[in-house]
């Protein structure tokens, strides 16, 4: 038995070692922080109006998230002030399943998430095999990694989630009900 396990071990490291080779994680990190600060900027122009006049305070404050294989990293974290109502946009990270990276909008009446997703995608998608007589399904044929654009989007609450573009009015609509609901 424990040969097996020994062999168990050796798999698995063999198997992060390589893994670590395939993947640039500080490339990964930086592609992700650079969306963050595109998503920051084009919220930025959406409340041009309200932030010039003084209508809408903007700050930001850095924050650390801990992310398996990318390690500890500072992001920033967007709080607007309308009124009495305090608004934080904060990153939540970039190796998550079905999307590049989340932002949490967070208000006193709730929270939505901005999504990281395929630019073409409307909501999240679901691959199913099915294995008959218990032989595993064949592997499918790869094609070769095409080339994806992705854009932040709204993600709706579950059970039907759906992506929603990120646009002027689409972001107003989620920032007036994470503060009154």
């Amino acid at each position: 038995m424990n040969r097996d396990f020994d062999a168990f071990v050796k798999r698995e490291q063999t198997a992060v070692a390589e893994e670590w080779e395939r993947v640039d994680w500080a490339k990964e990190r930086d592609e992700w922080l650079g969306y963050l600060r595109e998503l920051y900027e084009q919220t930025e122009s959406f409340l041009a109006k309200y932030t010039e006049t003084g209508e809408i305070k903007l700050s930001y404050r850095d924050i650390e998230l801990n992310e398996e294989n990318i390690g500890s990293y500072k992001v920033r974290q967007m709080i607007l002030r309308i009124g009495r109502q305090e608004i934080t946009m904060t990153p939540v990270g970039t190796l998550l399943i079905g999307a590049k990276g989340r932002v949490e909008v967070v208000g006193p009446a709730g929270r939505t998430r901005l999504l990281l997703v395929k630019s073409g995608a409307s909501g999240p998608t679901v691959k199913v095999s099915v294995s008959i007589g218990g032989k595993p399904e064949p592997p499918a044929v790869r094609a070769r990694p095409e080339e994806i654009t992705w854009a932040w989007k709204i993600a709706t609450n579950p059970p039907t989630v759906r992506y929603i573009e990120l646009t002027q009015d689409s972001l107003f609509q989620a920032l007036m009900e994470v503060a009154n609901g």
